[in-house]
């Protein structure tokens, strides 16, 4: 198999199944090499086919007999001398017809059209030599797509390569050093490894296999009979009957005993309950069934437990003590399981987009009550940020918004700013609705948790379509389940295209790792196999760039520091704050004067309470680029000359005196209000507005002038106005 998995390109795609006829079988998923080879034998697959990685390449020479082998060697050897890595294979189909694989760095496939650089050298070679021998072109055809060697032929038969498979690989590493990258196949004419009309043989029905256990060494191996059991369903040979019957057939043997038995072997052997559960429901069908039909939370308590309490009255060594888990109360179990189906009813109030984000969210929460035993947990955001796989704290924040008096109570009095290192906010879950009578749960997929940091690996729809293959009892189909993940907008739409494709990928990338597996008919279920090192690897590396980057935002939480968020905020504000006055600067005094009479009378026909509104978003505005409103209305108010100030005054004035009463009084209100509110000096009348009594000009117009430096320049400059004005008339009189 590594020889395959250095040949083929690994991308799903790149895989399909043959049946005996030469068929492609249709709605099957090849998820990996290692899963295809699994369904090979079962219904109508009978064979494995994949395409080559760009790089390596293969001739079918497809003429029977030895005439055919003489071609195989011809081939072989004019590779050889063209400095090409190569290997001989039977094709199985008959005596003489062979599968002959080579690599070259500069090789790359291409169809007969378009061939060219070593392509066409190899297909012109082929040709020639098909011509010169006499045979038709297509039994010596160079292709790309081909039945990897670990895979049977479709009639059954099982070939070997020539030479030390050992060596070859060797030898194509030094030619390719470099593992194949996936990449989806590329759209072309498709082929096929064999060649249609041979005869075929029955690739053995509908009848499944069960691949053998991968069981390590843990504390020890398991004996020799609870292998056997665990992998083909044998019972060990004991008295196994719950009655007087001493005998080992299925309907006679308590199955009850014989799984008691075999958790006591892995408590001993393993000691630890999520791997001892990960092989019982990776089992022979036949064995562990009452265990698989109760659900991990009934075993761990009922069988797993209580064989550690007896375990434990033993003389052994502490470190060796197998692991015991309590099991949470009921009343957790049953207010979680009441949240998981209100927060399905939930996902379908939210756009389609934003479902998986609120599913992480929501079902991480709700684990964390199962482990804890408790309604209420803590909920700090980086915590989830690092359970989910997120991108940022935003999205964390919306989806507990969301959760917040739908699955329970978002608890904010909790937080205090003095703790920060040991307080955060809290989500407690509604309890379950009280029911009569004691209910017996319905059996469930109860997997143990996935490894830290797998999530941000994978798709984002991963997580929804693995909550649901948790729910659903046996197979489903990708169209059903892209609807029970929430994919699609409504609960009863038909999946797109698209959207079928995009749940595929993402059970791809569940099935690589090992938490999901499609069988031959393509119906999917969950699963618990074991992960290859390059998915824990990459899983690794992406919590541990997570984690730096929470635990560097958490120490500057902690210690009272501005979040970079913030200071990239006030840097942002300063710029276009920077920005804007350089367009002011920039524009001509005409221009200013133009926008500023347009903007002054757009201000005079709003209203008092939109002018209120519109003074306090500039200040607010002003205040958060960093500028003191006082500040700012006095350098306003020394800005403004001498002459201008009186015109500014005596408008205002006229406009005051045409308001109404009630107008008056709500403008002096709204005034005050601005004032008092960003600190500057607040003006009253000396007599109530409403006070329609005639007042004096020079109170009126000191109550109406705003108070500052220019004040007494401005009442001199009004009397010097009032001296003129009493002369000319005189003058004209």
């Amino acid at each position: 198999m590594a020889l395959d998995e250095w040949m083929f390109n690994p991308h799903a795609t790149q895989w399909f199944f043959i049946d005996d006829g030469n068929t492609a079988v249709p709605k099957t998923t090849v998820t990996t090499l290692a899963d295809g080879l699994e369904l090979v034998g079962r219904g109508r697959i009978a064979a494995l086919v994949g395409h080559l990685r760009d790089g390596v390449g293969v001739v079918d020479v497809d003429v029977p007999g030895e005439f055919g082998t003489f071609l195989a060697a011809e081939i072989t050897d004019w590779l050889r001398r063209r400095e090409c890595w190569v290997l001989e294979r039977p094709s199985g189909g008959a005596k003489g017809r062979w599968h002959i694989y080579f690599a070259r760095a500069d090789y790359r496939y291409a169809p007969a059209a378009s061939r060219n650089g070593f392509c066409a050298e190899v297909g012109d070679f082929l040709a020639s030599l098909a011509a010169d021998v006499k045979v038709p072109r297509n039994e010596l055809d160079l292709r790309d797509a081909v039945r990897p060697l670990c895979s049977p032929h479709k009639t059954g038969a099982v070939t070997k390569p020539k030479g030390d498979l050992r060596q070859a690989l060797r030898d194509l590493k030094r030619v390719l050093p470099d593992p194949p990258a996936p990449s989806p196949l590329r759209p072309r004419r498709k082929t096929t490894a064999t060649k249609a009309g041979q005869p075929a043989s029955s690739a053995g029905g509908g009848q499944g296999f069960v691949v053998p256990l991968a069981l390590q060494r843990w504390k020890r191996q398991l004996r020799p009979d609870w292998r056997r059991y665990l992998v083909d369903g044998q019972v060990p040979a004991g008295s196994w009957a719950a009655g007087s019957t001493k005998t080992r057939g299925a309907v006679e043997v308590d199955r009850s005993l014989v799984e008691a038995a075999c958790t006591r072997e892995m408590v001993w052997a393993i000691g630890d309950p999520e791997t001892a559960w990960r092989l019982i429901r990776e089992s022979h069908p036949t064995a562990m069934t009452k265990a698989k039909h109760q659900g991990y939370s009934w075993w761990l308590a009922y069988v797993w437990n209580e064989l550690v309490r007896t375990a434990s009255e033993f003389n052994i060594s502490p470190d060796q003590k197998p692991r015991q888990v309590e099991a949470p109360p009921e009343d957790v179990v049953d207010a979680v399981a009441a949240a998981r189906v209100e927060l399905e009813r939930l996902m379908w109030t939210v756009p389609a987009r934003r479902r998986p984000a609120l599913l992480q969210v929501g079902h991480q929460l709700l684990d964390r009550v199962l482990r804890t035993g408790e309604l209420r947990v803590p909920c700090p955001e980086r915590d989830l940020l690092l359970d989910t796989g997120l991108g940022d704290r935003k999205t964390i924040r919306a989806a507990l918004r969301l959760l917040n008096g739908r699955l329970g109570t978002l608890h904010t009095d909790c937080l205090s700013l003095v703790e920060r290192d040991s307080t955060s906010y809290e989500f407690e879950i509604n309890p379950a609705p009280s029911q009569g009578g004691r209910q017996i749960p319905p059996p469930a997929f109860d997997p143990p948790p996935p490894v830290r940091g797998l999530w941000a690996t994978l798709p984002r729809s991963s997580h929804s379509l693995w909550r649901a293959l948790l729910t659903i009892d046996g197979t489903v189909d990708l169209g059903e389940l892209t609807v029970k993940a929430g994919l699609v907008e409504t609960p009863g739409e038909v999946p797109s295209k698209s959207q079928r494709s995009t749940a595929k990928a993402a059970l791809v990338a569940l099935a690589k790792a090992g938490m999901a597996c499609v069988d031959e008919h393509g119906r999917w279920q969950a699963a618990t196999r074991p992960r290859s090192v390059q998915v824990e690897q990459d899983a690794a590396v992406a919590y541990a760039r997570q984690l730096a980057t929470v635990e560097i935002e958490r120490a500057a939480y902690r210690a009272g520091m501005t979040s970079s968020w913030t200071a990239g905020r006030a840097r942002a504000i300063k710029a276009q704050r920077a920005k804007e006055k350089a367009w002011w600067d920039n524009l001509s005094p005409a221009a200013r004067a133009e926008r500023a009479a347009a903007k002054r009378l757009e201000f005079d026909q709003m209203s008092i309470t939109q002018q209120s509104a519109l003074k306090a978003r500039l200040a607010e505005r002003r205040r958060r680029a960093g500028i003191d409103e006082l500040d700012q209305y006095q350098t306003w108010l020394r800005s403004i000359p001498a002459d201008e100030y009186v015109a500014r005054s005596l408008a205002r004035k006229q406009r005051f005196q045409d308001l109404s009463p009630a107008e008056r009084g709500a403008c002096v209100a709204a005034w005050d209000r601005h004032r008092l509110r960003y600190g500057l000096t607040a003006q009253r009348l000396a007599t109530p507005v409403v006070d329609e009594r005639p007042q004096s000009p020079d109170l009126e117009q000191a109550a109406l002038l705003p108070d500052g430096a220019a004040t007494r320049d401005a009442a001199f400059l009004e009397r010097q106005g009032r001296l003129f004005g009493a002369t000319d008339r005189q003058a004209a009189g």
